[in-house]
C-alpha cells in the first residue's frame, strides 16, 4: 500500500467528520429553537407501565415511586395494593387520600405521572438519544427529535420517516428536516399519535464514517481534537 493512503484516509475521514458535524450542528440548534415543551394530555389516564411520583405532606415514611404493574395496581405502604389503571391523575390522588385515612387523618396527598410509559413515540436511528420517548397531547416530529438531542454526524436529515400503524397497513411518511427548517415547509412538523416510530437515516457515507471510526479508533480523541481546534492545516503544522 502506498505511504500516502493512510494519510489520505485520515484526511477524509476528518474532512467528513467536519462537514457532518457542522451541517447538523446547525440543524440541532434550530431544532432545538422550533420545539415546544408538549403539553400533557388532558384528562391523562394512568397505564402500565407509567411511572408515579407519590408524595404525602409531611411524612416521607409513604411517599415514593411507583411504577404502574401489569395488573393496573400499584403498591402502597399501610393500604396495599391500589387500582390506578385507567384513572386521572386527581382520581388516582383521591383514592390514594382515601386509603391512607385508615392511618393518617387528613393526608395531603399529590400524583404526578413522573414517566408517561404507556404512551410513547419512538425515534430511531441516527439521533444522540434514540429510544423510547414519551408522547403528549399536540407533539410534533420536531419535539420528539429535540428530545432525542437531536441528530448525530452520520444522520442523512433529508429522509427522515414517519411510520404509523393503521387497522388496514402501516402509513409511511417521508420527511425532509432540511426542507423543513431551511424553508418553512411546515407541513412536514406533522403533529404525532401515540406509537408513531421515527426513523432518521444514515448518508450514503456514513458506513465509510463507521467504517473510519474502527479503522482509527485508537486515534479517535486525536481526530476530535484535530476537528475541534481548527481543522488538517493546524494539526499538521505542530512541530
Amino acid at each position: 500500500m502506498p505511504r500516502y493512503v493512510p494519510l489520505l484516509l485520515v484526511v477524509v475521514s476528518i474532512a467528513f467528520l467536519s462537514v457532518g458535524c457542522a451541517t447538523n450542528k446547525a440543524l440541532n440548534a434550530e431544532l432545538k429553537r422550533m420545539a415546544r415543551n408538549p403539553e400533557p394530555v388532558p384528562e391523562y389516564r394512568i397505564a402500565p407501565p407509567d411511572q408515579l411520583n407519590i408524595e404525602v405532606r409531611g411524612y416521607p415514611e409513604f411517599s415514593r415511586t411507583e411504577t404502574v404493574r401489569p395488573d393496573g395496581k400499584v403498591t402502597l405502604p399501610s393500604v396495599g395494593d391500589v387500582r390506578v389503571q385507567g384513572l386521572t391523575v386527581p382520581e388516582a390522588t383521591n383514592l390514594i387520600a382515601e386509603g391512607l385515612k385508615t392511618e393518617l387523618a387528613k393526608p395531603q396527598v399529590t400524583v404526578v405521572v413522573a414517566a408517561a410509559n404507556s404512551k410513547a413515540v419512538y425515534v430511531l436511528g441516527e439521533v444522540r438519544r434514540p429510544g423510547l420517548h414519551a408522547f403528549f397531547g399536540d407533539m410534533t416530529l420536531v419535539d420528539a427529535i429535540a428530545q432525542s438531542e437531536g441528530l448525530s454526524y452520520y444522520a442523512d436529515s433529508a429522509k427522515v420517516t414517519l411510520t404509523r400503524e393503521s387497522l388496514d397497513n402501516p402509513l409511511v411518511y417521508k420527511i425532509n428536516l432540511r426542507q423543513l427548517i431551511n424553508k418553512g415547509a411546515a407541513e412536514q412538523n406533522m403533529i404525532l399519535k401515540d406509537g408513531d416510530i421515527i426513523y432518521v437515516p444514515p448518508t450514503p457515507l456514513a458506513k465509510i464514517g463507521y467504517a473510519m471510526d474502527q479503522l482509527f479508533f485508537p486515534f479517535r480523541s486525536i481526530l476530535s481534537g484535530i476537528v475541534t481546534y481548527g481543522g488538517v492545516r493546524s494539526a499538521f503544522n505542530q512541530p
